[in-house]
C-alpha cells in the first residue's frame, strides 16, 4: 500500500473532528487548515516531499560508527512485531513521509507508542496532527502535560510519554509545540484559492455579464420579459452549453460588460503566491512542477534545485526527526549513553 493510500486509509480510523486552525488570520476572511491542504501549490510541495522523505535510513550508531539495536528495526518496520490483524500496512519510508506531511502542514507530527503487556515499546503508529490536541501543563508555558486523542468511541487522554512528538521549530504563542511555516503565507494561499474558483467561476458561466437591450424604441420589454430573457441567455452560455448560440426573437443588441481572463492576468496571479509557498517550504518551486520555477527551467538550473533542496530541505529534516528519535525514542530501549540516531541517505 502506497503513502497516499495508508493516509486515505487512516483518514477513516481516526476521528478527524478536532479543530485544527494552524494558519493566522490576519483579515476577516477566515484562514484554516483546509485552505493549505486544497490549495495545488501547498500540496505540489507536500507531496514531494513526502515522496522524498523516506529516501533517508535511520539507525542508531554509537561514536560515529552503526552499531546494532532494537530501535534501527523499529524504525524501518514500525509495526513488523503488531499482529497482522493489528497492523496499519505502514512501511519506514511511508512513516517518515506521514510525520513529513504532518510537520508541513501544522509543524507537528505525532506518533503513537505501542506498548506489549510488559509495558515495552514494540511499534509505532502515525497519528494524523487533526485527530490529536495537545494539553498544555498547567505549570510551565514550555511543557505539555499530555494529548487528548480523538478517536471513533470519543476522546480519551493519553500520557505524554506515549506519544512521539515532533515540532518544526517553535510558536512562539506556544513554547511547547512547533511552528507551521504556512502561517506567513496564509494571504498568498487564499489569494491563490480564490484565484482558481474566480477561474472556475469564469469557465462556468463564459460572459460574466451583459446587458441585453431593444435595439428600437419601439420594442418593449416587459420585467417578465426581461427575466426570461436573462435565463435562456444563462441556459444557452453556461457549464456544459458555454459558447452555444442565442437568437432573439426581437432586435436586440448584446453588449458585454464583463472582463475577460486575460484582462486579469490570471496566470501572473498565481506566480507571487507559488513563488512564497515555495520559499517558505523551503523547496524549489522548479522542484515541485510550479510554474513559477518551470518557465526559467533548464537542465542544468533544475538538477542545481534538487541539490538545493535536498541541502536546504531534506538534510535539515532528516537531522530534526534523527534528534527527535534520539531525545524520544531511545531512552525507551535501556541505557543510551554514547548512543544517538543518525541517518544516510538513500541514492536509489
Amino acid at each position: 500500500m502506497n503513502l497516499l493510500a495508508s493516509l486515505a486509509k487512516k483518514s477513516f480510523s481516526w476521528n478527524r473532528s478536532v479543530p485544527s486552525t494552524f494558519l493566522w488570520n490576519p483579515s476577516p476572511i477566515p484562514a484554516a487548515e483546509s485552505d493549505a491542504s486544497q490549495n495545488s501549490a501547498v500540496m505540489a510541495c507536500v507531496f514531494w516531499a513526502m515522496r522524498n522523505a523516506g529516501r533517508a535510513t535511520f539507525y542508531v550508531e554509537q561514536n560515529g560508527e552503526q552499531t546494532p539495536h532494537p530501535l534501527t528495526d523499529l524504525l524501518q518496520k514500525p509495526q513488523s512485531k503488531l499482529n497482522p490483524d493489528d497492523r496499519v500496512n505502514l512501511s519506514g519510508r511511508e512513516f517518515i513521509g506521514a510525520l513529513t506531511y504532518s510537520r508541513l502542514l501544522d509543524g507537528n507530527a505525532y506518533a503513537h507508542k505501542i506498548r506489549n503487556a510488559d509495558g515495552l515499546l514494540i511499534a509505532l503508529e502515525w497519528i494524523p496532527h487533526t485527530a490529536i490536541q495537545p494539553v498544555p501543563s498547567p505549570h510551565r508555558a514550555n511543557q505539555l502535560d499530555s494529548y487528548r486523542l480523538a478517536t471513533p468511541a470519543g476522546q480519551i487522554q493519553v500520557p505524554r510519554e506515549d506519544i512521539l512528538h515532533d515540532r518544526d521549530g517553535l510558536d512562539p504563542a506556544h513554547p511547547a509545540l512547533g511552528i507551521s511555516r504556512l502561517k506567513s503565507v496564509a494571504r498568498h494561499i487564499q489569494t491563490d484559492n480564490q484565484v482558481a474558483a474566480y477561474s472556475q467561476t469564469i469557465l462556468s458561466n463564459p460572459i460574466p455579464s451583459l446587458i441585453v437591450s431593444a435595439k428600437s424604441e419601439s420594442t418593449r420589454v416587459t420585467q417578465e420579459d426581461a427575466e426570461f430573457i436573462a435565463g435562456k441567455v444563462r441556459e444557452a452560455t453556461s457549464r456544459d452549453r458555454a459558447g452555444g448560440i442565442i437568437v432573439p426573437t426581437f432586435p436586440a443588441e448584446i453588449t458585454p460588460v464583463g472582463f475577460k481572463p486575460d484582462d486579469l492576468a490570471i496566470s501572473h496571479l498565481n506566480k507571487l503566491p507559488e513563488e512564497r509557498i515555495s520559499a517558505v517550504l523551503g523547496i524549489p518551486a522548479v522542484v515541485a512542477g510550479l510554474g513559477a520555477g518551470l518557465d526559467r527551467a533548464t537542465y542544468s538550473n533544475i538538477k542545481e534545485a534538487r541539490e538545493a533542496a535536498t541541502e536546504e530541505f531534506l538534510i535539515p529534516l532528516w537531522q530534526d526527526l534523527a534528534d527527535t528519535f534520539t531525545d524520544q525514542l531511545l531512552s525507551e530501549f535501556g541505557n543510551s549513553d554514547g548512543l544517538k540516531v543518525s541517518f544516510s541517505q538513500d541514492r536509489r
